[in-house]
């Protein structure tokens, strides 16, 4: 996912967009301070910037997700997600920081003919890893993103799940962060990846269609990167949605 290091570009552009350039005057051949003369230029038209609440409909999705993760945590617990500043109201907030600079791997050492190789390395989580609860403001902030996705279908269920991920990604969620699941009782389900929007867990969110409009209701997992969000084993009581 793709999602972490474009907001880190996100906080490179903030940062870049606080410094100034300044000019300063150049001394002639006497020893005079003698003031620089501008170069003629034309004036670039200013980049429009987005700050605020606004920042929720900004034209690059990454930023409008990060903005609506900042407001829900801080709701729910004031601070505890910094603001994010004014930025330019481009449609890839990363484009404004250039590519990413390739950097060179160092060539690995060989091990002395008598030294065994190491071990491979086993898989940390073999089998269905299992749900993690969520407590404190990570559960304030799950269940603030349920209940905002409820709200938004209403009475109104999606057809199928090509709807329920388009009707995901207008609400701000994005398409690679959605997921499908076997359906539930031949409605479409799906699951949202919030890892790297939570605070404390891997924040995930169950969305299924029902014959009034949708249920759905969030779960911690593991944080171990390799876990696959579908596989969590949900616990009993809370896998099956209601109708």
């Amino acid at each position: 996912m793709r999602t972490r290091t474009r907001f880190v570009k996100i906080a490179m552009v903030a940062a870049l967009g606080g410094m100034a350039l300044s000019a300063c005057g150049t001394e002639g051949s006497a020893g005079k301070s003698v003031a620089a003369v501008p170069a003629v230029t034309p004036t670039p038209t200013p980049e429009r910037m987005i700050s605020g609440d606004a920042l929720e409909t900004h034209p690059d999705p990454e930023v409008r997700v990060l903005a609506l993760a900042t407001r829900i945590a801080n709701e729910c617990e004031p601070g505890s997600m910094p603001e994010l500043p004014a930025l330019p109201a481009v449609d890839d907030i990363s484009e404004t920081v250039g590519p990413e600079q390739p950097t060179e791997s160092p060539e690995p050492v060989p091990l002395p003919p008598d030294v065994p190789e190491p071990p491979s390395a086993e898989p940390t989580n073999a089998g269905p890893a299992e749900e993690v609860p969520l407590t404190g403001i990570d559960k304030c902030i799950g269940d603030a993103h349920a209940e905002r996705i409820r709200k938004a279908f209403g009475d109104t269920p999606p057809a199928d799940y090509a709807e329920l991920k388009k009707e995901l990604a207008a609400l701000n969620y994005l398409p690679e962060s959605v997921h499908r699941m076997p359906d539930h009782g031949g409605e479409p389900r799906a699951r949202i990846d919030l890892g790297e929007l939570s605070l404390n867990v891997r924040m995930v969110l169950d969305v299924t269609a029902t014959t009034r409009g949708v249920t759905a209701d969030a779960f911690g997992a593991s944080l171990e990167q390799d876990v696959d969000i579908t596989k969590v084993k949900r616990k009993p009581a809370l896998d099956a949605p209601k109708a």
